[in-house]
């Protein structure tokens, strides 16, 4: 009798770059992990079910941790020239009443700029640092199984592929995550709101301004050649946002407010071209399941009060992309949880500092929001530069 030699039937063990990847999801997450991974020798796929990346998109603030990554990818300079540098950030009561003005100068010459960016530009900026041949446009997952070995994908088009790791780096409503760990309640913050665009000259401003009432929010966020406006109401019961009626509900939450807000709500004509969206987080016990592993707000989605997702988001790919360039297919997810390790302390900090400055800034009681107001007063620049210096201290 024939003896059967064990090995024969034994995959090979990838190292390093030779590893198969799939990358779902073509945001920023995606394209960072997929930059970064190029840059290390892998060959990732990386798949978005968009046909085309367009012009739609919201303003996006850059922490300095976040454009370190794109300074190490060749790109940064590349940010400077669409992104606009802020130092000061005001803040006001609903009536236009100025409670404090800040200046973030101090953090910027420590740590580097704050930039605030049109999404779109910030995806472009990304972009040039990706191989265009990797990515496959119009492009989903349909199913994912998965052995001890390697992970089989099939895809929208029909296609079937293999892989030794699947990462998702597909959004809040991942679609990969719901695949391989089923259902993952988002944590709804009990704010709903509006985000859109007005033309620069409607308030001609190179500084944040933001304006707190009870229960409300209404903060102007200015980029190179555009004004970003972000909105938010109390609204437990999430209750529907009919687009038709859309300028009229956003006119009829702040007509009371003053400052730059009247001229601006004034100016509304498209309701097409008004975002609107309930604001959740995500907070899971654990990242990766197999060979499949989640990035971002696939995997840690947080609230925007904290202006901190899109940061963190990248820091996560950064350092799942610096994991994998030390492993292996054979012990793939001992690198996922060296990643998690790294990386859960400082998300959820992030994300409960935003879950508190949500609970502050819409407070919906008419005596806290009034005693928050007069505190705000005797907010120093000081506290409010150590604020900052807690989250952009801490290394990746």
């Amino acid at each position: 009798m024939n003896s059967v030699d064990p090995d024969e039937y034994k995959l090979p063990v990838r190292y390093g770059p030779e590893q198969r990847v799939l990358i779902v999801g073509g945001g920023i997450a995606g394209l960072t992990l997929a930059a970064l991974l190029q840059q290390r020798g892998f060959k990732p796929t990386l798949v978005e079910r968009i046909p085309e990346y367009g012009t739609v998109g919201y303003v996006i603030v850059l922490w300095p941790s976040g454009s370190r990554i794109l300074k190490g990818l060749g790109v940064y300079r590349n940010l400077l020239d669409v992104g606009l540098q802020f130092t000061t950030y005001n803040v006001s009561d609903q009536q236009g009443q100025m409670l404090h003005s800040y200046s973030v100068k101090d953090v910027t010459e420590k740590y580097g700029p704050m930039l605030s960016t049109y999404r779109p530009d910030l995806i472009n900026v990304i972009k040039e640092a990706v191989d265009p041949g990797s990515i496959r446009m119009g492009t989903t997952v349909d199913k994912i199984d998965q052995t001890n070995d390697e992970v089989y994908v099939t895809f929208s088009d029909g296609t079937e592929e293999t892989y030794d790791l699947v990462v998702g780096c597909d959004g809040v409503r991942s679609k990969t995550r719901n695949l391989v760990f089923g259902d993952a309640p988002l944590s709804y913050s009990g704010m709903t709101g509006w985000s859109f665009w007005v033309k620069p000259n409607i308030a001609k401003t190179l500084e944040i301004a933001e304006y707190w009432g009870t229960g409300k929010f209404f903060g102007i966020w200015p980029t190179k050649g555009r004004l970003s406006v972000f909105t938010s109401i109390s609204n437990q019961n999430q209750d529907p946002d009919p687009v038709e009626s859309r300028i009229n509900r956003i006119q009829d939450n702040f007509k009371d407010f003053g400052g730059l807000v009247p001229k601006i709500l004034d100016g509304l004509d498209d309701p097409e071209e008004i975002y609107h969206g309930y604001y959740n987080d995500l907070k899971m016990k654990k990242w990766h399941k197999g060979r499949v592993v989640l990035v971002g707000d696939a995997a840690h989605a947080i609230l925007p009060t904290a202006g901190g997702g899109v940061s963190m988001a990248m820091e996560s790919a950064a350092v799942l992309a610096d994991e994998l360039s030390r492993a292996d297919s054979k012990y793939i997810e001992q690198a996922f949880e060296s990643y998690m390790s790294r990386r859960r302390t400082r998300v959820g900090k992030i994300q409960d500092q935003s879950r508190m400055m949500g609970k502050f800034a819409f407070a919906d009681n008419r005596f806290v929001s009034s005693m928050r107001d007069f505190l705000m007063r005797f907010y120093s620049n000081r506290l409010h530069v150590r604020y900052w210096d807690t989250m952009l201290k801490e290394p990746i």
